[in-house]
């Protein structure tokens, strides 16, 4: 077997903890509580594959388009507006949204109808643009919807196997419940993707810093350090630990 491609995360200070970056055609969970940093990640995997050549799809099932292009430029002043006129960048909303009426009588057959409605829209969204890196934002909603653990694995599949044939490298993210331990929503994406990086709040004195830990990384000798990272101006920034 060759030698893999590295596809850079754009986190400064981590593609050399994770031999390069993120395989190509690999799915990649980034997981942690609400504040934790998730979308500056993913506009960073963006943001540096838009200035490679690499074009983005960011499809996100929460916030509202406008309020993550608004959240990125007060982080980075990154214009996501300009890089998606000039072709470089293509984001998708798709929420879930079932009535009360639905939810008691067709839940089954609407969730196939937006299951299908969803990979329809990405493999669309992924060919209009060429995109080679894709963000998925997030999937603990859509795990959370389909309370069926079965049928919500089989979706998380048959998304990851739909982008796995496209041949891009995909970032999903998962919000870490409060009051749970699980990665993601429902707790299952976690066991499907090729790699799971968290991201957390940590005490220190009187104030809490952010950290990064890779949990798993298929085929790659990675660190299993907890570091601290810093959202700046200029970026996300991974520092370096030592041992003792």
């Amino acid at each position: 077997m060759g030698e893999l491609k590295r596809i850079s995360t754009g986190i400064k200070g981590l593609d050399d903890k994770i031999e390069g970056g993120f395989f190509q055609g690999s799915v990649n969970l980034i997981a942690g509580k609400t504040g934790t940093g998730k979308t500056a990640f993913c506009a960073s995997f963006l943001y540096d594959g838009a200035h490679k050549g690499e074009t983005g799809f960011y499809v996100t099932t929460e916030q509202s388009e406008e309020d993550i292009k608004a959240d990125v430029d007060a982080m980075f002043g990154w214009d996501l507006d300009d890089l998606e006129k000039k072709g470089k960048l293509k984001f998708l909303s798709i929420k879930p949204n079932v009535s009360a009426e639905q939810s008691k009588t067709d839940t089954s057959r609407f969730i196939k109808i937006y299951t299908y409605d969803l990979l329809e829209k990405i493999e669309k969204g992924i060919k209009a643009v060429r995109a080679s890196r894709v963000v998925i934002d997030s999937v603990s909603i859509i795990e959370m919807f389909i309370r069926d653990e079965y049928l919500a694995r089989a979706v998380l599949m048959g998304l990851m196997e739909k982008l796995k044939s496209m041949k891009v490298t995909a970032i999903f993210t998962g919000t870490i419940p409060e009051t749970m331990e699980s990665l993601s929503g429902g707790g299952i994406v976690e066991y499907l993707v090729d790699s799971v990086i968290k991201l957390d709040f940590v005490p220190v004195a009187e104030d809490y810093k952010r950290t990064l830990n890779v949990r798993k990384m298929r085929r790659t000798d990675h660190s299993v350090f907890i570091h601290p990272f810093a959202i700046e101006k200029t970026g996300l920034k991974v520092m370096d630990v030592t041992s003792t």
